[in-house]
């Protein structure tokens, strides 16, 4: 039974409410006040007798009515705070200063593996405590926020924030622990950062060829093998990545594209197995994860990944083979389950024969091989590909053109493409911003029809009897010396001459363009 009894401030009521109650030989579980209402909880009335006794209830000076109500207050906060705790998504954990767990949501259990009713009432694990930052909140009584630490218990990282629980007197009574997750929090960065997801109905062909390249990529979507793509620069390399992601069991899970060629070498390993706090000068406070964490459950793809260096090769076989990773600085191995897609427009074959490329990590990239090919081998695509970028970019810039002349479209079919796909969609969108007319003409195009170091022939000169060798030698410096004074970049230089960056620096030394 329990009762509502609004009611004055006077000394003895509750004596009076007892004596009632014992004479009607009934028990108190509970009496709360609140706010000027009394309410209180008892059990061995029997229905007769309840009209009885609240009527005696009333009779007490003071009292001014009495009401049945269906739950204590306390039992209603209880149940209010039980609803918000199951709902977040966040583990909340309370700890009373003996260690033991006095709240332990479901997210929490989730979380460090626990179950909530064997980990409720009992002490915390005194590991687990130290990871959590438990003791370190009782010993400095200051708040932790944000803080990324590595749970053992689990053998992962979580973000945890704590706050001590003060009595009147400002003592410790206990410490809030709210932990987060690693993988909610990249969830959430990746919903806000990613770009829009592709799909394979939105790469657009006509030509067969790219008809039977889609079918093969759509079958290897369902796998979890390694995918490496092959294929000229502009060839869409990454969109067939990011479809195959999105048509994978992986698909509401993270995809995290790295280009290996625009990172520089010495970030580049910080950047893909991450860093404990302090592990070198100019590390984040807290450490940072990698993107191996960042992809965990989840797709990485590896972009241009033959310019990688021989030793991050190294460290890139052990994750493929282990699937585990160690941020450096750090002596604790990670378990990561990742899908790896990679891409390349070198000549992985000839890397290897050259020791630029270890064999041992070409036979684990290699598994699936995806062979893209170049828009002059399609070039049914061409013409579809450049209205379809006509009117994205006719929208996008506001300048109404409806279609192409006739010399332009020959013009667009006549050209090699060495670009492929980007090439043809910047010429289309350098030719919108040109043309004045109704219709795009050829003279809109500004195509490189010559090689950007294209060198008048010269003359045999019998009279020096040069080799063919110290002919091509000459020949070749022109190239790397051209090629140097406009990029500046061993990187960028490799890249367009498609050799490594190492062969290009061995090439400068070679013809003095740099010091030995």
């Amino acid at each position: 039974m329990r009762l509502r009894m609004p009611s004055g401030d006077r000394i003895g009521l509750i004596h009076d409410i007892s004596v009632v109650l014992r004479d009607n030989k009934t028990s108190v579980i509970s009496i709360e006040i609140d706010h000027g209402v009394i309410f209180l909880e008892s059990q061995g009335v029997p229905k007769e007798k309840q009209v009885e006794l609240m009527e005696a209830l009333k009779r007490i000076p003071g009292i001014f009515d009495v009401e049945p109500v269906h739950t204590m207050p306390y039992k209603e906060r209880a149940e209010q705070l039980n609803a918000v705790l199951t709902t977040v998504q966040d583990g909340i954990l309370a700890i009373n200063r003996q260690g033991i767990v006095t709240q332990c949501n479901p997210a929490a259990g989730r979380i460090l593996r626990l179950r909530v009713e064997a980990a409720l009432d009992h002490p915390l694990p005194q590991q687990l405590a130290a990871d959590l930052l438990v003791n370190e909140t009782f010993a400095s009584g200051r708040s932790q926020r944000n803080c990324e630490v590595y749970i053992q218990s689990i053998g992962t990282y979580c973000i945890v924030s704590t706050i001590p629980l003060r009595l009147e007197d400002r003592t410790i009574d206990g410490v809030v622990v709210k932990l987060m997750d690693n993988r909610n929090m990249r969830e959430l960065v990746q919903k806000m950062t990613a770009s829009r997801p592709v799909t394979f109905a939105e790469i657009p062909f006509k030509s067969k060829v790219m008809g039977l390249v889609s079918g093969q990529a759509q079958r290897y979507a369902a796998s979890d093998s390694t995918v490496l793509i092959r294929g000229e620069t502009g060839t869409g390399k990454e969109l067939f990545a990011r479809a195959l992601h999105s048509a994978s069991p992986r698909a509401d899970n993270p995809f995290v594209a790295v280009n290996c060629a625009a990172i520089p070498e010495t970030l580049l390993e910080s950047e893909l197995f991450g860093y404990e706090e302090g592990a070198f000068t100019g590390a984040v406070k807290g450490g940072k994860p990698g993107f191996f964490e960042m992809a965990n459950n989840g797709t990485l793809f590896l972009d241009e990944v033959g310019e990688v260096s021989v030793h991050l090769q190294a460290k890139l076989l052990r994750v493929l083979q282990d699937r585990r990773v160690r941020r450096i600085g750090s002596s604790r191995e990670i378990t990561i389950d990742v899908r790896i897609i990679t891409a390349t427009n070198r000549d992985l074959e000839d890397m290897v024969a050259q020791k630029l490329f270890r064999e041992d990590l070409y036979y684990r990239l290699n598994v699936i091989p995806l062979l893209l090919p170049p828009l002059r081998e399609r070039q049914e695509d061409i013409l579809l590909l450049a209205e379809l970028f006509l009117r994205r970019f006719s929208e996008k810039l506001r300048r109404p053109v409806p279609s192409f002349s006739p010399a332009a479209l020959k013009e667009l079919m006549a050209y090699n493409w060495p670009g492929n796909v980007r090439e043809l969609e910047n010429v289309i969108e350098r030719a919108v911003n040109l043309v004045d007319g109704p219709l795009v003409e050829a003279a809109h195009f500004h195509l490189n029809k010559r090689p950007a170091f294209a060198q008048s022939p010269q003359n045999v000169d019998f009279a020096t009897y040069q080799t063919l060798e110290e002919r091509l030698a000459e020949v070749e410096k022109t190239i790397v010396k051209e090629t140097y004074k406009r990029f500046r970049s061993a990187r960028k230089i490799g890249a367009v001459l498609g050799i490594s960056h190492t062969a290009v620096l061995r090439k400068l030394r070679k013809y003095g363009l740099v010091d030995k």
